[in-house]
């Protein structure tokens, strides 16, 4: 009978566990939280596929896009951080050759080793998608100008 008992204490403890964290006691109140743990769940994954389909996009047009130069007029810090490169929010007056040189905003993760280089005034070379002006990729591996 000690094993029973043994039982009993460790399935009484573990429900005195769930109450101190405000966590369903039984297997019912576990599984009506089920769907709020998989919505949160769900949106961490659109949001981590999001990031990757911008990513792809960047590294595209990267590749296919045409060169410009941007100035940086001003930027504003979001709080977050992309593989630990700080995301910031810019805004660039952006000159391609053979077009007038136009204004746009971009939010962008910056390099560790580029931080330095993203202030005001400075400018910065980036790639332009031909039929989307304001779609722009940052290119770190031109200098700036």
């Amino acid at each position: 009978m000690g094993m029973f008992k043994d039982i009993k204490k460790m399935t009484d403890q573990s429900k005195e566990l769930s109450k101190q964290q405000g966590r369903p006691t039984s297997m019912l109140g576990r599984i009506k939280d089920t769907p709020n743990t998989l919505n949160q769940m769900s949106g961490a994954l659109d949001d981590a596929m999001g990031m990757q389909a911008d990513m792809q996009a960047q590294n595209q047009l990267l590749t296919t896009g045409t060169p410009g130069t941007a100035t940086i007029k001003a930027l504003q810090e979001t709080g977050t951080l992309v593989n630990f490169n700080p995301q910031v929010f810019l805004d660039l007056e952006v000159a391609v050759e053979g077009k007038d040189p136009y204004t746009t905003q971009l939010t962008t993760a910056i390099p560790q080793m580029q931080i330095p280089m993203v202030a005001p005034g400075n400018k910065v070379g980036v790639r332009v998608d031909p039929a989307d002006p304001s779609a722009i990729a940052i290119d770190w591996t031109r200098p700036q100008g």
